[in-house]
């Protein structure tokens, strides 16, 4: 995809070069065929090709002074003008791009349209701390920008974390633990068989408990459960191991999952 520059550079060396093919004629008038089809694919290569590159990448820059010439370009192939028509049109869009591509230069970038369902959710329900709702949102969005950026292993861990994240604050929500703590699923040490405290629960954990107390759904737990395997492959002897790459199709997939699950928990406030 051209930046605005490529596109604007691209212009004034087209404009250029015609300009210089039309120096060339030795006739008052251009009327050889492939003289006239190049200045008119000049000029039509403005319309069709860069400028649509400037105007949605820098849409504050006025294009009106590159336009006009251009459409000079095009009007004059239609009637056997004469060079000077030509190579003054050709000098005012050649003028016109070189302003247009300082102005460029410092335009502020456009702002790309947000998908709606990527938007971070109110996170009231739970947390009630603000810092931490702040936080919670810094992380769905980076969760979203890992996705867009193609950094999909960094996608999935930051889903594994905003997940357990979300998990801890919905435990946290409830005043009375006992609910919690007297979960058929919680976690054991292996040495004493007493239940481990809630501070040093793992994701596995949350994602077995929250289910058998209804937070979310049977299927939403297997997904979960398939994420949190994904999110291991942090490692790089696992990936080594399991032969596996993960790209675009998996980070967007565990992406909808994140976001239903964080729905699931959010109404289970």
């Amino acid at each position: 995809m051209p930046t605005v520059c490529d596109a604007l550079d691209a212009a004034i060396n087209e404009a250029t070069a015609a300009a210089a093919r039309v120096r060339k004629i030795t006739s008052l008038q251009v009327r050889v065929v492939d003289d006239v089809a190049m200045l008119k694919a000049t000029a039509q290569t403005w319309f069709n090709t860069h400028r649509p590159v400037v105007t949605s990448g820098a849409p504050s820059v006025d294009l009106k002074a590159i336009d006009q010439p251009f459409t000079a370009v095009l009007d004059a192939t239609a009637k056997h003008a004469v060079k000077n028509t030509y190579l003054v049109a050709l000098k005012d869009a050649k003028a016109a791009l070189i302003t247009a591509r300082a102005a460029a230069l410092v335009a502020p970038a456009s702002v790309p349209v947000a998908i709606t369902d990527d938007l971070a959710p109110d996170f009231s329900p739970l947390a009630g701390n603000q810092q931490m709702r702040d936080i919670l949102t810094r992380r769905w969005h980076e969760c979203a920008n890992c996705v867009k950026a193609d950094a999909h292993l960094a996608a999935i861990v930051m889903m594994g974390g905003l997940l357990e994240a979300l998990f801890v604050a919905r435990a946290n929500k409830m005043t009375d633990k006992s609910q919690l703590t007297s979960a058929k699923n919680v976690p054991k040490d292996k040495t004493t068989g007493k239940t481990t405290e809630i501070d040093k629960w793992m994701l596995d954990s949350y994602i077995k408990v929250g289910h058998e107390l209804n937070w979310i759904t049977e299927s939403a737990k297997d997904a979960a459960d398939t994420l949190k395997e994904y999110r291991n492959f942090i490692h790089p002897a696992k990936e080594l191991r399991y032969g596996v790459t993960l790209g675009l199709n998996d980070s967007s997939m565990f992406w909808q999952v994140t976001k239903a699950l964080a729905r699931q928990l959010l109404l289970s406030a």
